[in-house]
This record gives C-alpha cells, structure tokens and sequence, in this order.
C-alpha cells in the first residue's frame, strides 16, 4: 500500500483509479506492442487537407501566435457562421452565438459545468459516447439513460426519447450521428423531441460532430429548428477535417449561454489554439472539395468493413448511416466484453469494447473505418482468424 503524506491524504480525490476508460488502457498497450493494426481510435487516419496545413504554417509566419479574445477571433466566427448557414442552412449570429473551444471536449464540459449540479437529471444515449457518464457523476448529476433501436441500421427512437422525458430532466444529449453506432435522428423525430424538451423546461445538448459523414440523406441539426432558447449545439473541427490534434471546436447557442460559458472559459483555458482559427477562417469558405473526398473514402471503406463482418460466422453489423466506426455483434462468439477485447488484443488488432458506450453496448465492440483501405483489410483479416480460430 503505498503511504501518503499529511498533505496527500487532506486532496479530495476528484477520480477513483477504476475509472480509467478502456481506450486509455488499450493505448498504453499499443505502446507496448508495435504489431497491433488500431481500428480503435476516435480520429480519421486520413491526412488533414493540405491547403489547410499550408495556411496554418502562414498564419505562424505572420505572427498570429498569441493569446485570442475568449470567445475566438472575428474571423473564425464568422466563417462558423458561413459554414453553418452553407452546410445545414442556419443563421447563426457570428457575435452572439458562437464560443470556439479547446476541441469539442470543452464545449461539452462548459455545458455541462453550467448545466448540471447536485441531484440534476441527465438523460443520455444507450449506446452512447462513454465519457458522459463520469462527467455526470463528478458533477454530482443524476443518469438515466435512453435505448437507441437496433435493426438492418442503429437509428435514435424519438419516442425511446419522448418516453424518458419528464420534468426532472434537466438536460438531454443527442449524438446524431452517434459515435459508436452511426444512428441518426429523424428531421420529424427531432421537431418532437425539442418540442416535449421546450414544454418540460429540458436543455438539449446537440453533439453534431460527425455531421459531414452522412451516408443516407442529409444531416439534421438541432439548429435548423426555432428552439436555441433551451438548445446547445456542439461541433469540432477534430473529424471534420482530422485535426484532432489542434483541439478547436465550437459551441452554438443563446447569448445568454454563450456569455456564462466564455466567462467560465476563460478561468480554464483563456482562449483557444490561435493558429487554428486563422487557418480554419481562411479554409473554410473552400473546404467543400476536401469533405466530398473524406466521406466518399469512408462510404467505401464501411461497405467492406460491414460486408466482411456480415460475412463471419455469428457476426451481425448493421450498417451505420453516419459517422466513422461500425458498432458490431459479437456476443455469439463472446459474449464478455472483457474477453472480447483480450481476444483481439492477442489477435493483434485494437478494438474498443462496446461495454465502454453503455449497458447496450455489452457483447459489441467499436471498430473505425475512417484509415487506409488496406489497414483495413489487413485487420479485418486478423478479426476473421481471431472469430474462427
């Protein structure tokens, strides 16, 4: 037992060691074994747009290495503004509306900061993005959880959601598309839900990160609807345009929020990665090219991924509608999730364990199709000796 000092045992400890999420185990595993084929990050292994990376290098050039005013500069928020107005059809005011963040990460937690306290009530997806539900308990929240429906496709059930409603709900998270899943919400389903929200006095939290990978119609956001009163939209430009790295996101939502969020913001991390923004406000206007080419890179690469698992005895992947991962069943082979990931781990590829996104989840696990088409095969090659073996 390792003994601590007078100071150490008076710090209130903010995480319990188990809470260590599988994905920090696994990437201390992958350091430790240069063989294993990573289908388990949560980033695109494509290469960020070049003329993005060449504006960045500019904007070092010129000088533009300092501190930001807190909510981004002019520049990025109006091109956010232009982005979302050409890419979902909204107008959002550029001065108002907009808070650009440390990655999509921080949006969330500004959110959540403002949002939740002691006893409130959180209403989250199952399966749904793990880190939700710690964020929850730290801030003392209460959880409750609401079933995504499994079929030929994951899809967001509005009335799974309009079911779990209540007025002690105190804020509602969307993932559309849902990381691990795929599932999306329906433009009719969405107007439902925000509406029951609104007559409950619910906050949405609206996580539209994955919005350009859309394989079957358009996206659908929360800001299309007239409800930014109780609406916060988040969004990064971390999958959009594989930068994860630059931790730049953004939060859309009333002036109201963003002012309580900027000024909290500004105690944590002051303002966000400079040369990102000047980058990203040049790129943007044009970045339409390089978002057509990533999502018809990751259109074909999900079609092989489901494909050759839907060819594996006792195997079932439904075929995810949006964003990067596919999200199969393997609970006929294994139903544990513990023994699935050591499985795969000795098999040499890295999954990530469905356990990790919620009771749902048990039995699957989260591979990302947004890599190299032969990494890919290659690993789908040790996940098919790994099933039958």
């Amino acid at each position: 037992m390792e003994e601590k000092s007078r100071a150490l045992g008076r710090v209130t400890p903010m995480v319990q060691e188990s809470e260590s999420s599988p994905i920090r185990r696994m990437m201390k595993m992958m350091e430790e074994r240069s063989d294993l084929l990573n289908l388990s990050a949560g980033e695109a292994a494509f290469d960020a747009p070049e003329a993005l990376i060449e504006a960045a290098v500019k904007a070092m050039r010129e000088g533009r290495n300092r501190y930001t005013s807190t909510n981004g500069t002019p520049g990025i928020r109006n091109a956010v503004a232009a982005f979302l107005k050409a890419e979902m059809g909204v107008d959002v005011n550029p001065d108002e509306n907009v808070l650009m963040t440390v990655g999509g990460m921080e949006a969330i937690f500004l959110a959540f900061r403002l949002l939740v306290g002691p006893g409130d009530e959180v209403l989250l997806p199952d399966p749904g993005w793990g880190i939700l539900r710690p964020m929850t308990d730290r801030l003392g929240g209460t959880l409750r959880f609401y079933p995504l429906r499994k079929g030929e496709a994951w899809t967001i059930d509005p009335q799974a959601i309009l079911d779990n409603i209540r007025d002690t709900t105190k804020l509602l998270v969307i993932n559309t598309p849902s990381n691990p899943t795929g599932a999306t919400l329906s433009r009719e389903g969405y107007a439902a839900v925000l509406e029951k929200a609104r007559e409950h006095g619910v906050f949405v939290l609206s996580d539209e990160v994955y919005h350009n990978y859309l394989y079957e119609g358009g996206h659908v956001s929360a800001l299309q609807y007239d409800h930014l009163d109780h609406v916060i939209m988040i969004n990064s430009f971390s999958k959009t345009f594989a930068v994860t790295g630059w931790r730049l996101g953004y939060a859309v939502a009333h002036p109201w929020v963003i002012r309580q969020m900027s000024v909290f913001k500004e105690t944590i991390s002051l303002c966000s990665f400079s040369i990102g923004q000047w980058a990203l406000a040049e790129f943007l206007p044009d970045s339409r090219g390089y978002l057509d080419r990533v999502r018809e890179l990751c259109r074909g690469n999900m079609e092989r991924m489901v494909e050759r698992l839907n060819g594996l005895p006792g195997v079932r992947c439904p075929r995810p509608v949006g964003g990067f991962y596919a999200f199969p069943d393997f609970s006929a082979i294994e139903p544990s999730d513990e023994a699935l990931f050591r499985r795969f781990l000795d098999g040499g590829v890295a999954l990530v364990p469905g356990g990790f996104f919620g009771a749902q989840g048990a039995g699957h696990a989260r591979l990302m199709f947004a890599t190299d088409r032969g990494l890919i095969d290659r690993a789908l090659d040790r996940v098919e000796a790994t099933v039958i073996s």
